[in-house]
């Protein structure tokens, strides 16, 4: 029904609507009322010419419903205009240009061109510079599967060493560049920073491709970017306040919550390593408790000890 209202600026008869439709006219009319009540859309009925159309400008605050875009959907829309933002400069942009004029279009279809888009943000936050040499030659590497050669400086150790790698899957996350590839020197799949590639080159080998179900295995399993199968469950108890915000979100595809009596919910999440776990349950404070394993439990604990410990010898 909003398509065939959106096409035309005339008034559509109902009859028309019906036959263009295959509807009946109650069936027209209760979606009539569904855009105007449910959506929000502005259908009005011109009785001169005894027709129903959409009422819309440029600076129309209803446009995004007008386009029948419901809040889940304008997020997709402004998260991949901003993914396509942060290919870094120079880089791909001919081969996304069109990609980002449409959704830029569409952008402005949805929000308008006046104060409601410059109003309708997408923060990401903590970005690190990723060269345009590492990331042009990872895409390289991706897109004619072939190895790759790079030096690599980890963070966690502080070290340089050198990779030979068969890339697999390149991931934005948390608002950075992840690269997923079976490294040949440990034989095992690995998680890389992009921004931590350096002097990276493209070999003459074929990128080596173990099975699909390895390749989820190792990257879906488990929570957090790092790799390995999940082969332990977090049980967090997050109390009534937290579960405000907790209860809606989605930690994991593989998370289960359970809601409790005090209006607290606990999170069932699968894990490998507990590095990014922890962080996460430590921004909560006092607002989590972790349940099991007692592993994972001893962990939380000591990093809150010593945090605690931190403030009260100053």
């Amino acid at each position: 029904m909003f398509d065939a209202l959106w096409r035309t600026r005339e008034p559509r008869a109902l009859g028309d609507l019906c036959d263009e439709l295959k509807i009946s006219p109650a069936t027209a009319k209760r979606l009539i009322a569904f855009l105007r009540t449910q959506r929000g859309v502005e259908v009005r009925y011109d009785r001169d010419r005894n027709g129903y159309f959409l009422a819309r400008g440029p600076q129309d605050a209803n446009v995004a419903a007008l386009l029948g875009l419901s809040g889940a959907e304008i997020s997709m829309l402004l998260e991949a205009e901003a993914l396509l933002e942060q290919f870094p400069p120079g880089l791909l942009r001919d081969e996304t240009a069109a990609v980002r004029n449409r959704l830029g279009k569409v952008k402005r279809q949805a929000l308008g061109r006046g104060a409601l888009k410059d109003r309708v943000r997408l923060r990401m936050t903590q970005l690190r510079q990723t060269s345009t040499e590492a990331f042009g030659t990872v895409l390289s590497a991706l897109r004619t599967t072939r190895r790759l050669i790079f030096t690599y400086r980890s963070r966690s150790r502080d070290q340089q060493t050198e990779r030979s790698c068969s890339p697999l899957r390149l991931t934005f996350y948390r608002s950075n560049w992840y690269l997923a590839a079976w490294c040949h020197q440990s034989d095992e799949l690995r998680v890389f920073s992009v921004d931590r590639i350096d002097k990276p080159r493209i070999s003459g080998e074929p990128a080596f491709e173990p099975p699909p179900d390895t390749i989820a295995a190792e990257l879906d399993s488990s929570y957090g970017i790092f790799t390995g199968r999940a082969d332990r469950t977090a049980v967090l108890r997050f109390d009534a306040l937290a579960a405000r915000w907790v209860g809606e979100e989605e930690w994991h595809p593989y998370a289960k919550a359970e809601p409790q009596a005090d209006g607290g919910v606990v999170l069932r999440i699968p894990y490998k390593h507990d590095t990014e776990l922890v962080m996460d349950v430590l921004r909560h404070g006092v607002h989590c408790e972790v349940l099991a394993p007692p592993e994972l439990r001893k962990t939380v604990a000591a990093a809150l000890a010593t945090a605690a410990q931190q403030y009260r010898t100053r």
